[in-house]
């Protein structure tokens, strides 16, 4: 028994310290590529824009259009994050990405959400999300 409300302290502790974050969708597209050039599926915060410079070659190297875009997204790193978010690869298109939540939890920020399935037209792609998130001041 003792064992069992030290596990249910311990998790009620895990989920007080998970606050949730406000954010908004500013893009939403998906990489859309012939070769096998993959991104792994993952999420990224990027609190400046150098951060955010040091990674557009990996969306360059599958989809140089996409990375064109994403370059000029004209954002406002001094009062917001970026994060971004990238789905499955998939060689069906076209897959969507919902956000469950955006969370801190010890002053790292992370995302849940999850993918819809790919439909029925032929292509390699990967669905991917730019979200805006307020900085912590």
């Amino acid at each position: 028994m003792i064992i069992g409300l030290m596990f249910l302290f311990i998790n009620c502790s895990k989920e007080e310290t998970r606050d949730r974050i406000s954010y908004e969708i500013i893009h939403e597209n998906s990489l859309s590529y012939s070769e096998e050039n993959k991104i792994p599926k993952q999420f990224k915060v990027f609190e400046n824009e150098n951060e955010w410079n040091i990674f557009i070659p990996e969306i360059e190297r599958v989809n140089p259009n996409q990375a064109e875009i994403l370059k000029n997204l004209n954002f406002d790193f001094i009062n917001n994050n970026l994060i971004i978010v990238i789905g499955e690869y998939f060689f069906y298109c076209c897959s969507e990405i919902t956000i469950v939540g955006v969370y801190n939890n010890r002053e790292k920020v992370s995302v849940d959400f999850y993918e819809s399935g790919p439909g029925e037209l032929t292509a390699v792609s990967q669905a991917i999300l730019i979200l805006k998130i307020k900085k912590d001041k």
